[in-house]
């Protein structure tokens, strides 16, 4: 197996991946997928390895908690769930790995890192978003913290290093650092500014018109583009919501996320804010609970539909500021309202507000409020303005999945 890549999260965190995967395998490598079963399908179906990390019922434990989405509590949950899987991740690298093998893993893939230390192979990292990266000099937005942004570098640096050892680390460090021992490693700190940074090279799989390079930044990163995944070649929407999509008033996309289990008072409020302007909605959640029992007549529902298909058909995306969701949306051109939970969707929503292309509001905010910002999003000239010079930049640039394939590649130089 020439590349292993080890991608762990929700669908936008993993279907990225399957997009640099076919593009290494279109070079004639043999590519590997490390990822829930959840996954499995849809990863097979891309014509790629697949090595499963955990099981279905770990992914359905984590959706299932509603702490996973906590401004505060949810990496540590997060870190919980990795954790349990880390040891069984690591062991797959091991006993698939060649010498020659390249490792490539998302930001949590720690066993790609462990793998990359142990087994003395070449790896890269591959982050999506630019929180995942630490800067005093554009620090990202994170949950309740978003005034680090206004901060000068020499306050805000001493702050993230405070926060990553009196908040992250204690969260992160015990169960890696317990696997560590038992491999032969030593200990290791500042786990997510440092040390989940591949030494051979970290990819930002964004553009730097979205995040510009920082001078503290890791020294061997490079920017790219966002690596979107594209349905299937033949792929059509379902016919009953083609004839829903071009009917009557324009549709605003609602969604919480792939892995949001816990929106009901989202979609509640969404949905009465469409109402109140006259606008229809499109409901994509795989948890038909987190609805209404009976839809109103200008709503449909559906567990899932490709969004590069029917992003076009839509006026606005309401979404919880996923960077797979943002990236989709601002390849096809459509405003955004991001409905922020916790992790990077902060930062993202804020980086996308600065570009003029989306507002941002709480889950929670009242329906005047969303009625609001629904309504200057689909009038404004600004922003329609904005989404097409964002639109036009994104799909004029190279495929970002071949220039990420490029990087992975020269790690064999």
């Amino acid at each position: 197996m020439s590349i292993l890549i080890s991608c762990f999260g929700s669908a936008g965190d993993v279907y990225p991946f399957l997009a640099i995967g076919q593009a290494l395998q279109a070079r004639g490598e043999t590519v590997t997928l490390l990822s829930s079963p959840w996954f499995a399908q849809r990863i097979k179906a891309a014509g790629l390895g697949f090595l499963p990390v955990g099981t279905r019922a770990d992914y359905e434990q984590a959706v299932q908690d509603p702490l996973l989405w906590h401004p505060r509590k949810g990496l540590g949950v997060i870190s919980q769930h990795l954790a349990r899987n880390l040891r069984a991740a690591y062991v797959q690298i091991e006993q698939h790995a060649q010498p020659d093998t390249l490792l490539v893993g998302s930001t949590l893939a720690w066993n790609s890192r462990l793998a990359q230390e142990k087994l003395v192979l070449r790896g890269a990292t591959v982050h999506l978003a630019p929180a995942c990266l630490f800067s005093a000099h554009d620090p990202a937005a994170w949950p309740r913290l978003t005034a680090l942004r206004q901060l000068p570098p020499w306050l805000a640096g001493p702050l993230q290093r405070l926060i990553e050892a009196s908040a992250l680390d204690p969260m992160l460090r015990p169960g890696l650092n317990q696997l560590r021992r038992e491999l032969g490693l030593p200990p290791v700190k500042r786990v997510l500014s440092q040390w989940a940074n591949s030494p051979d090279k970290v990819i930002c799989a964004f553009p730097d018109w979205f995040a510009a390079p920082q001078r503290d930044w890791p020294a061997h990163s490079v920017c790219t583009d966002f690596p979107r995944w594209s349905a299937p070649a033949g792929t059509v929407l379902d016919p009953l919501l083609t004839r829903f999509l071009s009917a009557g008033q324009p549709v605003v996309g609602i969604t919480p996320g792939s892995a949001m289990a816990h929106a009901a008072p989202l979609f509640e409020r969404a949905l009465a804010a469409c109402d109140s302007l006259g606008l229809r909605a499109l409901l994509i959640t795989p948890y038909r609970e987190q609805l209404p029992a009976k839809l109103p007549s200008f709503a449909r529902h559906t567990p899932y539909v490709p969004f590069d298909l029917v992003l076009p058909h839509l006026s606005v995306m309401v979404h919880h500021g996923g960077i797979g969701t943002l990236a989709q949306c601002v390849a096809a051109g459509v405003p955004q309202l991001i409905t922020p939970f916790a992790h990077d969707q902060f930062d993202n929503a804020a980086r996308l507000a600065t570009l003029g292309a989306g507002l941002s509001v709480s889950p929670t905010a009242s329906v005047a409020q969303w009625s609001k910002a629904l309504l200057q999003l689909s009038r404004s000239r600004s922003v329609a303005d904005a989404c097409y010079r964002l639109a036009e930049r994104s799909q004029s640039a190279p495929p970002a999945a071949e220039r990420i394939a490029s990087e992975i590649l020269s790690l064999r130089a």
